[in-house]
């Protein structure tokens, strides 16, 4: 059975523990990226708007091969919280997550962090990754 959730930017849904969850299937080779507006609000102030598409990469090391992951917006889950120097976009989808953390160091905001977990029952692995760094560097204003 797949349960698929969307949720209002700013709110947070629980799944019942009576739900099967199904875990994604990794492919071995790159598959179309569909593209999801994800926000993440404070009251009617909006602090992130990220517009992309999301894929993720393992190494599986039995079959010694690159695998691939798309995440499907219409099937995730988003949270996050606003605050003055640093914010943070979590997307929850059957079987992982991945969470941006977003920095604010006038004159520029950047992402500080990533961090992803993505479970497959089907191989009984657990990846984790994350990296701290500052990427998309950007003056305050822009995107």
């Amino acid at each position: 059975m797949i349960s698929t959730t969307t949720t209002r930017p700013g709110t947070q849904t629980t799944i019942p523990a009576t739900m099967t969850t199904v875990r994604p299937t990794l492919a071995p080779q790159p598959s179309s990226i569909p593209t999801g507006t994800y926000t993440v609000s404070n009251g009617n102030r909006t602090c992130i708007k990220a517009v992309m598409g999301l894929q993720l990469m393992a190494q599986n090391t039995q079959k010694k091969q690159m695998e691939y992951m798309a995440v499907n917006p219409n099937a995730t889950q988003i949270s996050g919280s606003c605050g003055t120097v640093q914010s943070q976009l979590n997307i929850t989808f059957s079987g992982g997550f991945i969470n941006f953390f977003f920095l604010k160091q006038a004159p520029t905001y950047c992402v500080s962090k990533i961090e992803t977990r993505l479970q497959l029952s089907s191989e009984g692995m657990i990846y984790y990754a994350a990296i701290h760094e500052k990427l998309f560097t950007t003056k305050l204003g822009n995107s």
